[in-house]
């Protein structure tokens, strides 16, 4: 059986940088493609239009723009998505007054040029802790300087135009992977749980520290829910009822709900500050004094410093996060897949790996 193609389609005014990132790291390893947007004029058009240019199964993952042209070509053809990636995204049709406020921005790069629609439009779009990221935001306008008042006219109008894709959502069968920046204000996160309670089978991965670039703004933690979602899950394994109920259907088995994604916050977002390099070396010169920055409980505390990987899901942390600690020490993966799954080590070697 042929290798899967990924397929990285960008959003409005977006073209290969916003995924440089995913493409340099997923690019090692299987073939990759990122799709040129930038001459659509629907959202269909488009769908179709990556669909005869890359033959063969897709993994396809879209962002903004590109992740409503993404669920397009699920439709058009299911049996030729294997795997979708929603980031930063929605799912609504054209909603009321919203065409008065895209035109302001129309007229402005006709009348003004681009960059001053990249003056308007690029800083809500980024999260204001990223605003004095001169690499970022230098990038950022870079790239929407690259594009022309007449393909930005050209994408609104496809966005404008765009299917209900909340219509046949539940029709997706395929695994899919929502992500989306904590600090999205464009396509905020209620959005994508709408999303998650739609979808037969999809996670949900909420990027700490970033907006509506969540992969750019946050790389690496991006590359890693997105790893996970190309390693595959259990279908079985989601749980779409997470009342009371619901979470005794499997009794031990820790589940990520958003009531755990509240509880663990501290713990998750002092792992997932592990991707600056800088934090690392604080991590590793002094672990006590990195651990007191983030108020953690003594009991977040004792499963860290311990590398208990299974209380420190139990307490709330999440794979995606709690991965960065391994990175220091390192730790094999398989032990934190266990850990996340509830399981003892051998037993999950045994069960999903087939090892003894």
């Amino acid at each position: 059986m042929s290798q899967p193609t990924l397929v990285l389609i960008p959003g409005l005014l977006c073209d290969s940088f916003a995924w440089h990132k995913q493409a340099g790291v997923f690019g090692k390893d299987m073939p990759i493609g990122i799709a040129d947007v930038s001459a659509g004029v629907s959202i269909t058009g488009m769908a179709e239009d990556i669909l005869t240019r890359h033959p063969g199964v897709l993994w396809v993952a879209g962002h903004s723009m590109g992740a409503r042209i993404a669920l397009e070509m699920v439709r058009l053809a299911p049996e030729r998505v294997a795997k979708l990636a929603l980031i930063d995204t929605g799912i609504h049709p054209r909603r009321e007054g919203e065409e008065i406020k895209r035109q302001e921005l129309v007229d402005l790069a006709y009348s003004d040029g681009m960059s001053a629609l990249a003056a308007r439009w690029l800083p809500p779009m980024v999260h204001e802790a990223h605003h004095g990221d001169e690499v970022l935001m230098d990038g950022l306008t870079e790239m929407v300087l690259r594009a022309s008042p007449e393909q930005h006219e050209r994408q609104i109008e496809a966005l404008l135009s765009r299917p209900d894709a909340a219509a046949y959502l539940g029709t997706v069968t395929c695994p899919v992977l929502l992500v989306v920046g904590r600090y999205d204000k464009w396509s905020p996160v209620a959005q994508h749980e709408d999303m998650l309670a739609l979808l037969p089978d999809a996670r949900l991965v909420i990027i700490e520290d970033a907006g509506h670039f969540a992969p750019l703004e946050q790389p690496e933690a991006v590359t890693a829910a997105m790893r996970m979602w190309m390693a595959g899950w259990q279908k079985e394994d989601k749980m779409t009822d997470t009342s009371e109920d619901g979470k005794q259907a499997l009794p031990e088995t820790p589940l990520f709900d958003r009531e755990a994604n509240f509880r663990g916050y501290r713990m998750n977002k002092m792992a997932m500050d592990l991707g600056r390099a800088e934090n690392r070396e604080a991590f590793k010169a002094d672990e006590d004094a990195y651990l007191d920055r983030y108020g953690l409980s003594d009991e977040e505390r004792a499963a860290v410093k311990a590398r208990d990987w299974h209380e420190m899901v139990r307490l709330g942390g999440n794979l995606f996060f709690i991965l960065k600690i391994s990175a220091i020490d390192p730790t094999p993966m398989t032990r934190i897949a266990a850990a996340q799954a509830g399981m003892d080590h051998d037993a999950f070697l045994a069960q999903r790996l087939g090892k003894v």
